[in-house]
């Protein structure tokens, strides 16, 4: 494999003009609007807390009501689905016309956006490794997905009761695409779908061995790559399961994270990259589109 895609919020944000979830800053007020009932309860000192650093106010929410939020979330990021317009399905029709692109594909993101656009346009996808003879192109979910279920645990939401991040289960594990059924899964399972929490440390709590599995697969495409082409993607330094593969991997390195995300690439890179040929582009990812498809081989 030559090529492998990281995209994060800011290539979801930026793939097209409505119909994309907003960046963090703007996430807690939408999940608000979204569900009164849940996310639109948190007020006060912490929904400014929210607005300022979402991943860090997470920490403070009461941990009984951890799963409903996990629930809405999920609820409200299935609901994005990208017109043909959309830069994700260009990269798609641009992965079909190559005729046998060597690369694979990683989000960060808890929407479908990119999944969509590829098997709209014709592309199977898969994870994991691929199996003999099967073709496609690989999607990598080291922070799992919206419409990903465990069904490791029988019960109902209202029947389980379980606090904080500690609690983990691991189990066979499956995607929900129906909007009917997803719907039914998120309002009925005894666990929310397989995604991480938007909190420092990322943990999990439906899915483990999935996700813990993806990372590592993250990792291994990482270290194979020849070129890695980093799109919307916030400089994290302790999102390590992320940021460690990228700073050792021999791949060159194409960054595009706006003006704004330069600056952090470049002060990561001097340290953990220093003396790499790697590329940062300045631009947005509209404004880069046809050089990071160049940079992709396509």
């Amino acid at each position: 494999m030559e090529y492998l895609f990281l995209f994060g919020a800011g290539a979801s944000y930026g793939s097209d003009s409505q119909n994309t979830p907003p960046l963090g800053a703007g996430l807690f007020d939408e999940l608000r609007r979204f569900n009164p009932d849940t996310w639109g309860t948190i007020g006060g000192a912490l929904a400014t807390e929210f607005r300022q650093d979402f991943e860090q106010a997470m920490k403070s929410v009461n941990p009984q009501a951890l799963a409903s939020l996990q629930r809405a979330m999920a609820a409200y990021f299935f609901q994005f689905a990208p017109r043909t317009s959309s830069l994700y399905f260009q990269l798609a029709q641009r992965i079909v016309a190559s005729k046998g692109w060597s690369g694979a594909g990683c989000t960060l993101n808890y929407e479908r956006l990119l999944e969509v656009s590829l098997l709209a346009s014709g592309i199977r996808t898969f994870v994991g490794e691929r199996a003999p003879g099967l073709s496609g192109v690989e999607l990598c979910l080291p922070h799992g997905c919206c419409h990903l279920f465990c069904d490791a645990v029988q019960g109902t939401a209202a029947g389980v009761s379980f606090h904080g991040f500690g609690v983990q289960t691991d189990g066979p594990v499956t995607v929900i695409a129906d909007p009917q059924k997803h719907r039914a899964r998120i309002l009925g399972d005894a666990f929310p779908p397989v995604m991480s929490y938007f909190e420092p440390a990322k943990q999990t709590t439906a899915g483990r061995s999935f996700i813990e599995g993806q990372r590592n697969r993250w990792a291994a495409l990482a270290t194979s790559a020849k070129t890695i082409v980093v799109v919307g993607v916030r400089v994290r330094p302790h999102d390590n399961h992320i940021w460690k593969p990228l700073s050792s991997t021999s791949a060159r390195i194409v960054y595009c994270g706006g003006p704004s995300g330069s600056p952090e690439y470049l002060s990561w890179a001097s340290a953990a990259r220093a003396g790499r040929a790697d590329r940062v582009l300045n631009g947005y990812f509209r404004d880069e589109f046809a050089t990071i498809c160049a940079e992709a081989g396509l």
